[in-house]
């Protein structure tokens, strides 16, 4: 194996320049990329930034370097776009562990694309690494991260185990996240175990986020990975729209999910254990995993999708709605009962009996549990009389 030379790219841009510069360029099938030092400066727009670790093609048994990409952003209408190895990844390549860095938090109107491994495509028996994957963002910029493909993993390929971390540290902006390929897992494509974190900075007015532990659309027999999703929001912006989906967007045909634990902000989120929307190839040929959801602080719409999951409410937690208690797997089309459990240790109860007490159905006939004066758990779909000790954690 041909081993490529560890670099060091330093390049600058200014209004209305365009710069492609590739870590590697020439690395052969079945060669491995240097460790390479990338560092950019964009010091206004409009102007567009390319940079890859590696080559805009790895395929054979070609392995991806350990490589740094860093830019530093400001101006207005910047578009910058970072890829830790590739373009396409295909055969039995092997991406190296990178480290992606974009500060872009005095940039205006910035578009944002970066990806762990490889920009478009992972296919075959193609392997992210290990990635870091970090930005800051400015007033009205939107910005797509992934921690190994920017839109497609199909065939056998598997991703790494990314970390991607977003701060919005403007005053508006949005942004879509996700631990392995921002558009479709097809075939039989594996998600890696992947941490997302999103953080709506003290500046923030009003901010967009999606996070999908997986990928947008899941289909055939994708599997996903054992991921964490993390929301935060330091300030008090006037608005947010905060979602945390465990897998996918949507999960089709034979889809499989992991066992995710998401961690909603103190604002109103929507938390979904797995996917959105489901389309099994036939009845119960979905299957979610055991997920993990607390909303965090403020009125969060929660759904834990098809298997057993645990909901967890502390002190604080708002006027919530648990959309699918003991029902999601009628969302994979399977007639198999589950077991899904509220967490309310965080109350102090002093066991069944004084909760029970606390449960009634409202005008509409769903369970209503009245924590505190100001925190509630609505189950709909769910009368009080059909709740017993199991269903809790007190």
């Amino acid at each position: 194996m041909r081993y490529m030379p560890n670099d060091t790219i330093i390049v600058s841009l200014g209004s209305e320049q365009l710069v492609i510069a590739i870590g590697d360029p020439g690395l052969p099938i079945d060669g491995h990329g240097g460790n390479d030092m990338m560092i950019a400066t964009v010091d206004d727009g409009p102007s567009s930034l390319l940079l890859v670790g590696d080559e805009s093609t790895l395929n054979g048994r070609s392995h991806g370097g350990n490589d740094l990409l860093v830019a530093t952003v400001q101006g207005r209408l910047p578009y910058v776009s970072l890829d830790g190895d590739a373009q396409i990844m295909s055969d039995q390549a092997h991406g190296g562990n990178d480290v992606l860095h974009v500060e872009a938090s005095k940039a205006i109107f910035a578009n944002l694309y970066l990806s762990g491994d490889a920009e478009l495509a992972m296919t075959g028996d193609a392997k992210g690494g290990n990635d870091l994957v970090a930005a800051e963002m400015g007033d009205r910029s939107y910005g797509q991260f992934s921690g190994d493909s920017g839109s497609l993993m199909s065939g056998n390929a598997q991703g790494g185990n990314d970390i991607v971390s977003v701060v919005q540290a403007g005053g508006s902006g949005n942004v879509v996240m996700s631990g392995d390929a921002l558009v479709s897992m097809i075939g039989d494509a594996r998600g890696g175990n992947d941490v997302l974190i999103y953080t709506a900075g003290v500046g923030a007015q009003s901010g967009g986020a999606s996070l999908f532990g997986d990928g947008g659309d899941m289909s055939d027999n994708a599997r996903g990975g054992d991921d964490i999703l993390i929301a935060t929001v330091d300030g008090n912006p006037d608005t947010t729209a905060i979602v945390l989906v465990g897998d996918a967007a949507q999960m089709t045909g034979n889809a499989q999910g992991g066992n995710d634990v998401l961690y909603g902000s103190d604002r109103g989120d929507f938390l979904y254990g797995d996917a959105r929307a489901y389309n099994p190839f036939v009845g119960g040929a979905i299957t979610g995993g055991r997920d993990v959801l607390n909303g965090g602080g403020g009125n969060d719409q929660l759904w834990g999708g098809p298997n057993n999951d645990r909901f967890v409410f502390g002190a604080g937690s708002g006027q919530d709605v648990i959309n699918d208690f003991d029902q999601g797997n009628k969302a994979g089309g399977s007639v198999a009962r589950e077991h899904d459990v509220i967490d309310v240790r965080a109350y102090g109860f002093a066991g069944w009996a004084e909760l029970k007490s606390l449960i009634s159905d409202d005008g509409a006939g769903d369970a209503v549990i009245h924590l505190t004066a100001n925190d509630t758990i609505t189950l709909d779909g769910v009368h009080a009389a059909d709740l017993n000790a199991r269903d809790f954690i007190v």
